[in-house]
């Protein structure tokens, strides 16, 4: 397999030749591009900060969350079931699914465009209406997007996926900055991202073969897929309450320019949180799903594995992002934004541990068991329900991000137990990954204290 085949080439002396192979590997690429990404964003963010203002990035990101909360209520598991299921290669079969794919996208679009001025009223933003109607094309851009993507990735198409995101990335960073040049305001925003996603659609049906799509009903094909969903439908409305309750909150407590400066420190937080979520889903998946297939004998060596390298590089990351955060607000940012920092580095905790949460997460769907899946979620709603009222009345809007960035920790704990209950666990690989984030950390924060110290005035 690719995948072993790269481990084999890590594991050998270090050159240039092997360094350059690993490269051009799924790994490789995966890992070049997530890197790129971040330091485009990071970049574009630097640079938007001084055109733009922390009242047009609150506005952003309050329809960001209720974007991406009406995303995941509504996501189906196209994905999931495209790659897992023996007649994925069936063309009709592709159509039917690629049609509830549009409808959904209508339905969104009209859904949103409609009720843009109720949420508006309930969230005590009314400013917030005609940017969230406008905005809400994207889901209409989106719905008829080849599946041909998807399919990529059942035909260990990874690196080829990463290049066309990193590019597309590319393209919204430089069309949001002419935009927000010309305009000065928040449609600069908004309207990168509408034209990222048409472009997307189109290339969907350029870059990849047998990427035609036409519109088919077959109501067993539709009846076996929403069956499928409705699991994943209960895992994904959980994720929405685990992932943007802090938003939903915060957003009603917090002035919208202190909600500008949580958005920024989620935008640098959630970076690498990209790699492990793209990683779990476009190379461990697919080979956990293959080994299962298999039949094969060595579950746990397959699990860790393919996860072993990458989770390494990505602890010491994380842990050095969580100790240096003072010093990249303050080396990034002026100082109106210097109280991000502590936000960057308690949201920083989650990502590090999201990780070896999300690769058993899709090792528990590769084999099947979704139920566990969903269990896994249900522990993190659980945490945040008892954690985050308790942190507001202790520390105020702090404690409920605290609360946020400790969430994987007892799901970290659960997966273990289920790992265990498969013979898959092993706890030296497990404490080995957070040593390293531990080491990183203390690294980051001994370093940044440094330079801050000899130049106070970053």
């Amino acid at each position: 397999m690719n995948n072993g085949a790269e481990t084999k080439e890590l594991r050998e002396p270090l050159s240039l030749k092997r360094l350059l192979a690993f490269g051009r590997s799924r790994t490789g690429v995966l890992a070049i591009t997530t890197g790129g990404t971040f330091v485009v964003r990071t970049i574009s963010s630097v640079i938007l900060t001084r055109l733009l203002t922390p009242y047009d990035f609150g506005i952003i990101g309050i329809i960001g969350a209720i974007f991406f909360a009406v995303t995941m209520v509504t996501d189906l598991g196209f994905e999931a079931f495209l790659i897992r299921h023996e007649r994925a290669e069936d063309r009709h079969f592709r159509d039917v699914l690629w049609t509830i794919h549009v409808k959904r996208g209508v339905a969104l679009f009209i859904l949103l465009a409609l009720g843009s001025p109720l949420i508006a009223w309930l969230l005590d933003k009314p400013v917030i209406a005609l940017p969230m109607a406008v905005a809400s094309t994207i889901f209409f851009l989106n719905g008829p997007t080849s599946l041909s993507l998807i399919m990529a990735l059942r035909h260990d198409k990874a690196r080829e996926v990463s290049l066309l995101d990193f590019g597309l990335q590319l393209f919204q960073t430089a069309t949001c900055l002419l935009l927000a040049l010309w305009w000065r305001n928040v449609w600069a925003l908004i309207g990168a991202m509408m034209l990222q996603t048409a472009l997307r659609t189109l290339l969907s049906f350029q870059l990849f073969p047998n990427a035609a799509q036409r519109l088919k009903r077959d109501r067993a094909i539709s009846r076996e897929f929403l069956a499928f969903s409705r699991i994943i439908l209960m895992s994904s409305a959980l994720t929405l309450l685990i992932a943007q309750t802090d938003k939903l909150v915060l957003g009603r407590l917090f002035t919208l320019s202190e909600f500008g400066l949580y958005t920024i420190a989620v935008t640098i937080a959630s970076a690498p949180a990209g790699f492990c979520e793209s990683y779990g889903r476009r190379i461990a998946m697919p080979v956990y799903a293959r080994a299962w297939r298999e039949k094969s004998s060595s579950l746990g060596a397959t699990y860790y594995g393919v996860r072993r390298r990458a989770a390494a590089l990505y602890a010491f990351a994380c842990g050095g992002l969580i100790g240096s955060a003072p010093l990249v607000i303050a080396l990034l940012y002026d100082p109106r934004y210097a109280p991000a920092a502590i936000f960057v580095s308690l949201l920083m905790v989650a990502t590090a541990l999201h990780f070896p949460n999300v690769t058993a997460s899709e090792f528990l769907t590769a084999v099947g068991d979704m139920g566990r899946m969903l269990r896994i979620n249900v522990v993190r709603f659980a945490w945040l329900v008892f954690t985050i009222p308790a942190g507001f009345l202790l520390y105020g809007t702090l404690g409920v991000v605290g609360a946020v960035g400790l969430v994987e920790l007892p799901a970290m704990l659960y997966c273990w137990k289920l790992l265990h209950r498969m013979g898959v666990l092993d706890l030296r690989e497990e404490f080995a990954f957070l040593g390293l984030v531990a080491v990183g950390a203390a690294i980051g924060w001994l370093g940044g204290a440094e330079v801050l110290l000899f130049f106070p005035h970053l």
